[in-house]
C-alpha cells in the first residue's frame, strides 16, 4: 500500500469533502463542467494537476509521452476523449502543454531504438527536424536542440489535433480555442505560442521571494 498516496487523499478529502462548502459534493450533485481539456506528457514534474492547483472539476486531462498528438485514427484513447469533451460537453478550451527538460523528446532525439517508445515517438520526427532546421542544422543532441523540439513538437501536435473530427467541427462553429503551452522547469515559467511573433513568450511573472517561493 502507498502511504503517499493515501495521505495525500486525506488531505483532499478534508478540503474537498470535509467542509461547509464541498467542491465535490457539489460536482457529484450537479455534474460536471470542465473549462478546459489539457493535453500534457506522462513526465511527473509536469503534471498539470499538480502545477495549476486546479479545483476539482477544471479540466479534462489526457497523457501522453511528451504530450505528442498523433494525426486522426478512429477508435483511440485520444479521439473518443475529445469526441466527449468537445461534442459532448462543449469544452471551450484546448491546451496542448509541452515542458522543457522532457525525457521523451530527448528519447527522440538521440534515436531510442526500444519499439514500443520508437514507434510512437516516429510521429514527433517531423518537430524534430524543424527544429534541426531552427538551429542551423544541428543534429548533435545539445540543449539549444533539445528546447527547441519540445517547442516544435508542440507546434506539429497542435496542428495534428485540427485532423481530429470534434476539434475539426468545434473550431469550424467558432467554440474552441487552441493554445500551445511550454512548461519552463528550470524558469519556472508557462510560454505559450503567439501567432504574430511565431514565439514562445512567458505569460506568468512568478519571481522568487527571499524564502525562494514564486509570487504573483
Amino acid at each position: 500500500m502507498s502511504d503517499k498516496l493515501l495521505k495525500g487523499f486525506e488531505k483532499f478529502f478534508t478540503e474537498e469533502y470535509d467542509s461547509s462548502d464541498s467542491v465535490m459534493q457539489k460536482l457529484v450533485e450537479e455534474g460536471q463542467h470542465p473549462e478546459y481539456f489539457i493535453i500534457s506528457c506522462i513526465d511527473s514534474r509536469a503534471n498539470p494537476g499538480t502545477i495549476f492547483r486546479p479545483a476539482p472539476g477544471t479540466f479534462f486531462a489526457f497523457k501522453a509521452m511528451g504530450a505528442i498528438v498523433r494525426p486522426y485514427k478512429k477508435g483511440t484513447a485520444l479521439a473518443a476523449s475529445l469526441q466527449f469533451a468537445l461534442e459532448y460537453m462543449k469544452v471551450p478550451k484546448l491546451i496542448l502543454l509541452g515542458h522543457t527538460q522532457c525525457g521523451a523528446i530527448q528519447a527522440l532525439a538521440e534515436g531510442n531504438d526500444d519499439p514500443e517508445i520508437a514507434s510512437f515517438l516516429e510521429e514527433a520526427k517531423k518537430g524534430l527536424k524543424r527544429a534541426q532546421e531552427q538551429t542551423n542544422g544541428e543534429e548533435t543532441v545539445n540543449d539549444a536542440l533539445l528546447r527547441e523540439a519540445e517547442k516544435q513538437i508542440v507546434l506539429q501536435s497542435m496542428e495534428n489535433l485540427k485532423s481530429y473530427p470534434p476539434v475539426a467541427k468545434a473550431l469550424e462553429e467558432n467554440r474552441l480555442e487552441i493554445r500551445g503551452w511550454v512548461f519552463d522547469m528550470s524558469a519556472g515559467e508557462i510560454q505559450e505560442y503567439h501567432k504574430d511573433t511565431k514565439k514562445f513568450e512567458a505569460i506568468t511573472n512568478c519571481k522568487p521571494t527571499q524564502q525562494g517561493k514564486c509570487c504573483a
